[in-house]
């Protein structure tokens, strides 16, 4: 399995994962444009390769490119119905055989991957995060998050890869330009997961399988890649966790990450 961000944060997320031929976009937040050009620049794939996008939730920054890219290359969408509710308007239209339709916690199979849902606590309507498995490598995909549920801590546990929001350090959230209703919103349990908070959630996860950890969606107000490492790392270590040999990275806002490959 080979893993690779292309963008992550406010100003847009999308993620590609691809196993056995089998290749997936995980999130489509900015314009087809963009995504398109960092399919191409990052992983050599055009995006008519595709077999499906999947959608977290229904904000801006995880579906604006979803519609164009399922019109113009002819590709499934995949999302709970909530998320379709929230996002019809916001992706514009698409074939209806195009859209598919998931519960929450249900698994389905996608060519070569196998995904399993699970829900996350975020404003959103049915939010959920991925875990993406092929033979005995797995991945998980956990943003946009307020709180680090004890459901999600049981289906995250001991991955061979963790894509984890860590969004802001909650005392620049605090001392920030953000409205107060914002940093209520931001810190809240329908918002997202501090620096802090993604080092304990690792607590909670992180297992002998466990070699690459990615922190994803960086607010660029209220947090740096350096704080967000350095925040996360002091956590694991406090908590007695060995962080030798465990690849620790941020995945970039505005382009894609280093490749990661689950062999």
């Amino acid at each position: 399995m080979q893993i690779c961000t292309l963008m992550s944060g406010s100003s847009g997320n999308a993620t590609y994962v691809e196993a056995a031929g089998t290749k997936l976009l995980i999130d489509a937040g900015q314009s087809g444009k963009k995504i398109v050009a960092a399919l191409h620049r990052a992983c050599g794939v055009n995006p008519c390769e595709l077999d499906a996008i999947l959608i977290t939730h229904a904000h801006r920054d995880h579906v604006c490119g979803a519609g164009i890219l399922s019109r113009k290359y002819d590709l499934p969408i995949y999302a709970t119905e909530g998320t379709w509710f929230e996002m019809k308007t916001l992706i514009g239209p698409t074939k209806q055989e195009r859209q598919n339709i998931f519960r929450t916690g249900e698994t389905f199979q996608l060519g070569a991957i196998c995904i399993e849902t699970f829900p996350i606590s975020h404003d959103a309507m049915e939010p959920v995060g991925y875990i993406c498995s092929n033979q005995k490598r797995r991945l998980g995909i956990a943003t946009d998050s307020g709180v680090f549920t004890a459901q999600m801590g049981k289906v995250l546990n001991n991955l061979d890869c963790l894509i984890l929001e860590a969004n802001h350090d909650t005392e620049m959230l605090h001392t920030g330009p953000y409205p107060w209703s914002l940093k209520r919103r931001v810190s809240g349990a329908g918002g997202h997961l501090s620096n802090e908070g993604a080092g304990q959630a690792l607590l909670k996860v992180m297992g002998k399988k466990t070699k690459n950890v990615v922190l994803a969606h960086l607010s660029e107000e209220n947090n740096n890649p350096q704080l967000a490492l350095q925040t996360v790392e002091r956590v694991l270590k406090e908590g007695q966790i060995d962080v030798e040999g465990i690849e620790i990275t941020v995945a970039p806002r505005y382009g894609p990450g280093r490749w990661i490959k689950l062999s």
